[in-house]
């Protein structure tokens, strides 16, 4: 009798033992769980996020038919890029003040040299802003101002402004950031360049082959430094007089990256 009764004891000890034992592995499996876990975000963290992943691009305006002028400018914001739209809006008010600056110094010449014609005639000085949009996400933002104007003279002028800004370190992004590790990229970029323009200029306006395009197109950072920046290829542009005579217009050439 007295054996059976230890027995039932130390079975009863150690189901205790055990059912500690199990709980205690289940409080700290819990507990690692817990301090797997990433801490909660802020607030700040969250709004940060969702904006970088929403990148939208808003579009802000200038009308202006004051006479002598017709101005009507379209360019690009992006929400909470303080750094990148006080960047665009300077380029933009720049442009806007030398075009209004110019202008007027051609009305008063025209006003002073041939006043009856002027009466009979008013001038208006024409200026339009629109832009290309390439790659625009939580760190990059590609933009290409297209800019047509007339101050004055025997015709009007086209205008083109890259915008290449890094989102992350507020800063301009430099054509050699985008072919690191490629001391020769200029002439890579050239020699692509200048087999597809003349392609274009032959089929366009016939064989103008020669310094045009070898000057205009030749291995220079200045010759490239319109670009638009895309996720498989870069746009170079190219204005009017620079690969061809101005009655060609301007050019484009879309690369592979």
């Amino acid at each position: 009798m007295e054996t059976k009764k230890i027995t039932a004891i130390i079975i009863f000890v150690v189901v205790i033992i055990a059912g500690g034992f199990v709980l205690y592995l289940q409080r700290e499996t819990i507990l690692t769980g817990f301090s797997k876990k990433q801490p909660p975000q802020t607030q700040e963290q969250n709004q940060s996020q969702s904006q970088n992943q929403a990148a939208t691009v808003e579009d802000k305006k200038i009308r202006d038919n004051t006479s002598p002028f017709s101005i009507d400018v379209t360019y690009p914001q992006i929400p909470g890029q303080d750094s990148f739209n006080k960047k665009v809006e300077d380029i933009v008010n720049n442009e806007l003040t030398n075009f209004k600056e110019y202008s007027l110094e051609n009305d008063n010449a025209v006003r002073q040299t041939d006043p009856a014609g002027y009466a009979e005639y008013p001038r208006e000085y024409t200026f339009a802003m629109d832009y290309y949009k390439g790659t625009v996400d939580e760190n990059v933002a590609s933009f290409v101002l297209n800019i047509e104007e007339y101050e004055g003279g025997a015709h009007g002028a086209h205008n083109l402004l890259a915008i290449n800004y890094d989102l992350k370190n507020n800063k301009d992004i430099q054509l050699a950031d985008l072919f690191s590790g490629q001391p020769n990229y200029l002439q890579t970029i050239s020699d692509y360049c200048v087999s597809d323009l003349t392609k274009q200029i032959n089929q366009k306006v016939g064989d103008v082959s020669g310094t045009w395009i070898s000057q205009g197109a030749g291995p220079s950072l200045e010759n490239f430094s319109i670009f638009l920046i895309n996720k498989d290829n870069i746009t170079f542009y190219f204005p009017e007089y620079q690969v061809a005579p101005y009655a060609a217009g301007s050019f484009q050439v879309t690369m592979p990256r």
